[in-house]
């Protein structure tokens, strides 16, 4: 890999994985919607106990968010992403075969932990590893990738849709996740720049650190140059206006 990376920082590889992770397992939770009526038609479901399946996903994802972020912390943020876009792989080539609502919310209840793997905080943390600066720059890209992801795979599944039908369209997804997907996310996502000899792009070199720090507010030159903990971030008040604006 070293050979096409010569002139080129890798963090901008493992973005462009990153990315491709995002506009898979978010444009495959954001084509639910046109299965809606095929799967009402076929089963004779109301549309209110499918679309119940789709809303614990989304419920069921937003609770275990906390906990990908802690295995990120402790496990390797790479094998947690990619878990996640195995999980939702494998359960879109499941959802085919069922036969009764109970096994349709089984599933989706199991696939909403590989979208919270595969989505959000994991990815975030990957990124900002290893982007001190133009933090903003890739974190937008790889958020972009999964509305992006939504409209291209929303209107591929209707496609499959309108030739073939719904058990075709799931596999067409769960196809692109496993062949796709995985393999990119495999290839070219590290989880920090010092494991391939790099530091973080714009890291301060030694003694700027101390420099900055000296002009940083009160309370916050501990927190330079490296990730702060849960408690830390607790104290901060950048964190409380994050989690209040996210609550909203």
């Amino acid at each position: 890999m070293r050979i096409f990376t010569r002139n080129t920082y890798y963090g901008w590889f493992v973005v462009a994985g990153c990315v491709m992770v995002s506009f898979g397992v978010a444009g495959g939770q954001f084509s639910f919607g046109v299965f809606l009526k095929p799967m009402t038609e076929e089963f004779g479901w109301s549309r209110a106990s499918l679309s119940l399946a789709f809303a614990l996903t989304f419920m069921i994802s937003g609770l275990l968010r906390p906990i990908a972020g802690y295995l990120a912390d402790r496990y390797s943020p790479k094998t947690a992403v990619l878990s996640g876009v195995t999980v939702m792989g494998a359960i879109l080539l499941l959802i085919p075969f069922i036969s009764n609502l109970a096994q349709l919310y089984a599933l989706f209840a199991i696939m909403s932990i590989g979208i919270t793997l595969g989505t959000g905080p994991i990815l975030t943390k990957i990124v900002s590893g290893w982007f001190h600066t133009r933090r903003g720059l890739t974190l937008g890209l790889v958020s972009g990738a999964g509305s992006f992801g939504a409209m291209i795979l929303v209107p591929a599944a209707s496609v499959f849709l309108v030739l073939f039908d719904w058990k075709e369209a799931y596999w067409f997804l769960a196809l692109l996740l496993l062949l796709l997907v995985l393999p990119v996310g495999f290839l070219l996502i590290r989880n920090r720049p010092q494991d391939m000899g790099l530091e973080p792009l714009g890291a301060p070199v030694s003694g700027a650190g101390a420099e900055s720090g000296r002009a940083a507010r009160p309370g916050q030159e501990k927190l330079l140059g490296r990730d702060a903990t849960f408690r830390e971030a607790l104290r901060t008040p950048l964190f409380r206006r994050l989690t209040m604006g996210y609550f909203v």
